[in-house]
């Protein structure tokens, strides 16, 4: 099955077009990184995270050189692509912030809704990525219907917002607080794993956004543990790899603790400041005749209550996902894991516990699968 954004176009024909606008810009050929089977994925994942990153800094020099314009604080490029890519074969991708008007429609998403935002947030990342100055960086970020690249844009963003500038002009003064080649940093990492997802020619793997509308910053214990498929951890992959899994600071501070999403910036029922925050991950078939299929459980230092997590992209069956919120001890994964696939769905749409959870797959049959899933308080 060719998955179709609702322009016709396949998933990896929109990447390699993606791929081609980035080429003839930047006078590279990032296709060949991507297609370079002599590389692990994770190998090609930080090559070309690090050429699209040299490429974006340039012009940013560029601009200011021809504009005349002195960094306030100069910006080491090699140290910050270095800083960009390091870390484990997992790439972290860090959270992105909705306001609540926004995030309740793509709660909402089914079917070819799941598959165009994929599409169309690939397109938005792309121009993010040719932001040279605040202004237009922030611009960009606006139109995607996000607030925040990162915690740490997010926390300065929602201040300035909160003491009364205009969405855009919070957004800029983000952006100037962290700097606009550490946004643009940032932004490149997760445009790269969109790439990487609709490019490659694996015939089973899913990209999911899951959002957090609760007071909890939410954590997945020891997930590295369970990246390949490994015990010991709250992440639990019974066939398939995680390639990308969400972490950033839980405030945005440097020295806060990391964490999978962080908790909701919430002020009154209804208030139109308030914010929710969202991680993506990225799993694929690994070997063999199988798909990706797993669970996470989010845990939360504040609460007694989890959440878990299931999708299931398999080689045969139905495409499918499921959550479920409890308390008390973790179960044995792999048997828990089972009990959720046998109940999985389409979509799922759950109130327990004081708790609404969702989540939806864009389709049953397929292989290139989208899904966006909520956790909120109610």
């Amino acid at each position: 099955m060719i998955v179709e954004s609702s322009n016709g176009l396949s998933f990896r024909t929109v990447g390699e077009q993606t791929v081609e606008r980035l080429n003839a810009r930047w006078g590279v050929r990032l296709d060949n990184i991507i297609n370079n089977e002599a590389l692990s994925l994770s190998q090609r994942r930080h090559a070309l995270t690090a050429k699209m990153l040299e490429c974006a800094l340039l012009e940013i020099d560029e601009h200011n050189w021809q504009m005349g314009i002195e960094e306030e604080n100069p910006v080491d490029n090699k140290q910050l692509i270095a800083k960009a890519i390091e870390g484990t074969a997992v790439e972290l991708e860090p959270n992105i912030s909705f306001i609540e008007k926004n995030f309740k429609l793509l709660r909402n998403y089914e079917g070819q809704q799941v598959k165009d935002f994929i599409v169309t947030f690939t397109k938005r990342f792309e121009s993010m990525s040719n932001a040279k100055t605040p202004g237009q960086l922030a611009i960009e970020i606006l139109s995607s219907s996000a607030l925040a690249i990162g915690t740490a844009m997010a926390k300065l963003t929602v201040t300035a917002w909160r003491g009364g500038a205009t969405l855009l002009a919070a957004i800029k003064s983000g952006v100037i607080g962290v700097g606009i080649k550490t946004a643009v940093a940032v932004i490149i990492i997760i445009l790269a794993a969109l790439l990487l997802y609709l490019f490659l020619e694996n015939p089973k793997k899913i990209l999911a956004m899951i959002i957090n509308d609760t007071h909890d910053d939410l954590v997945v214990t020891d997930w590295r543990k369970g990246v390949d498929g490994g015990e010991g951890g709250n992440l639990w992959l019974e066939h398939g790899r995680m390639e990308n899994f969400p972490e950033d600071h839980a405030n945005g501070d440097l020295d806060s603790p990391m964490v999978q999403i962080r908790k909701r910036a919430f002020f009154a029922p209804g208030d139109e400041d308030n914010v929710v925050f969202a991680g993506f991950y990225f799993g694929a078939r690994n070997f063999g005749l199988r798909g990706v299929e797993g669970v996470m459980v989010f845990t939360s230092a504040t609460s007694q209550l989890k959440y878990a997590h299931m999708f299931a992209v398999p080689y045969v069956n139905d495409n499918g996902t499921n959550m479920r919120v409890f308390t008390g001890a973790v179960p044995n994964l792999s048997t828990f894991y089972r009990e959720l696939y046998n109940a999985r769905k389409v979509r799922v749409d759950v109130v327990d516990q004081g708790v609404r959870m969702t989540s939806t797959v864009d389709n049953a049959r397929g292989g290139v699968v989208g899904l966006i899933a909520s956790i909120s308080k109610v």
